[in-house]
């Protein structure tokens, strides 16, 4: 019997190539389009809707063109309050406290690898499957609840792209509902170009920018309209004045654009939320920016429960990313005075509270958590 597995078409080539490969291996494929955002939702934030960069009539229209063309069924799933709650506010609240979020692991874990997952699961899906640049590898030895045996999930083979760093914070236990067709390939050329020799209209289509679905909307505009301006003062390291800003919460550590001042480069060293301050460090001086440590909270581990008792108990050495594309870090962690703490053997520049941190043994993704306030 057929394997019945739901593709989150997001309108782009990669979940369009995704689906082709799946039902070129013989699966029962079902594209779906979610809708998770739109005009209105954007002026109800507050925001001014020249604003709006997420054309989903567009992409849902491509996906379905997609979808007819590979012959298989396509539906469009409203997520559009789901998302707004759980993604977009988590994001507005953590900027407004001084935090960096991360939308895009949310988004994976609460919409695509929860409610969606969800749902699939109810209408009789044996897997889902995104367009995402990762690999997902059966290993009969990894067990949890009931003996049952799970996944690992691994870099993607194009490290250019690999997505992993992303899926940190989806549940363990849907790991073996969760394929990734496009992982094995070594570029986005050969990807793109089995959509073409497949007629497909997303070929050439460019790929999105910006934030997961909210699209090309200005992120520094997004959070002034949504949660006003705030005048305050940019210090430096003595507490100099330098200039003004229109919010603390625009900021995120090491960020070095949009600071308007002379003599630079200049480089946020610290938000005060509370004073409504920014903190900045001269380039000459930027290696006050290194940390060799971070405090991490609110883990989801991947892996067995052995492994991670290991990897805690004997401060075993992995490596870690605090953001996509960073080189990772060897690491290991330990707990102190009821905090977890990763300690880097080299320091790592610009850690920012609410970032994700991810794990990694090798390509193997291990688990990830959020960096707190030290």
């Amino acid at each position: 019997m057929l394997k019945t597995v739901f593709v989150m078409m997001s309108g782009g080539v990669d979940s369009s190539v995704a689906a082709l490969v799946l039902k070129k291996q013989g699966y029962n494929v079902v594209g779906v389009f979610m809708k998770c955002w739109s005009i209105q939702a954007l002026e109800n934030l507050g925001v001014d809707r020249s604003l709006y960069g997420c054309f989903w009539e567009e992409d849902s229209l491509d996906a379905s063109l997609v979808c007819s063309k590979l012959e298989i069924p396509f539906f469009v799933w409203d997520f559009e309050e789901e998302y707004k709650n759980k993604v977009v506010e988590y994001m507005l609240h953590s900027y407004q406290n001084g935090l960096t979020p991360n939308p895009d692991v949310m988004c994976n874990s609460v919409i695509k690898f929860g409610l969606f997952l969800r749902k699939a699961k109810k209408l009789g899906a044996d897997f889902v499957a995104t367009g995402h640049y990762t690999k997902i590898i059966q290993n009969r030895e990894f067990k949890i609840q009931n003996n049952l045996s799970l996944p690992e999930i691994h870099r993607g083979d194009d490290m250019a792209k690999d997505q992993s760093y992303f899926l940190w914070k989806i549940p363990r236990e849907e790991l073996k509902m969760m394929l990734f067709p496009i992982g094995d390939f070594a570029t986005k050329s050969e990807v793109r170009k089995l959509a073409s020799d497949n007629d497909l209209i997303t070929a050439t289509k460019k790929d999105s920018q910006g934030l997961c679905f909210i699209g090309t909307t200005p992120l520094r505009e997004l959070l002034l309209q949504s949660l006003g301006e705030k005048k305050g003062d940019i210090l430096n390291l003595e507490r100099k004045i330098l200039g003004q800003h229109s919010g603390a919460f625009l900021y995120t550590i090491g960020q070095r654009e949009k600071l308007g001042l002379a003599g630079g480069p200049w480089f946020v060293k610290e938000i005060d939320v509370e004073k409504n301050n920014v903190i900045v460090a001269h380039a000459d001086s930027v290696e006050v920016l290194d940390c060799n440590f971070c405090f991490v909270d609110d883990f989801n581990w991947l892996i067995q429960d052995e492994l991670v008792q290991e990897i805690l108990k004997n401060k075993k050495q992995i490596l870690s990313q605090v953001r996509y594309h960073q080189n990772p870090t060897e690491c290991y962690i330990e707990q102190i005075d009821g905090k977890t703490k990763v300690i880097f053997t080299t320091k790592v520049r610009a850690i920012a509270p609410g970032q994700s941190i991810v794990f990694y043994e090798g390509t193997k993704m291990l688990g990830g958590g959020v960096i707190q306030v030290g």
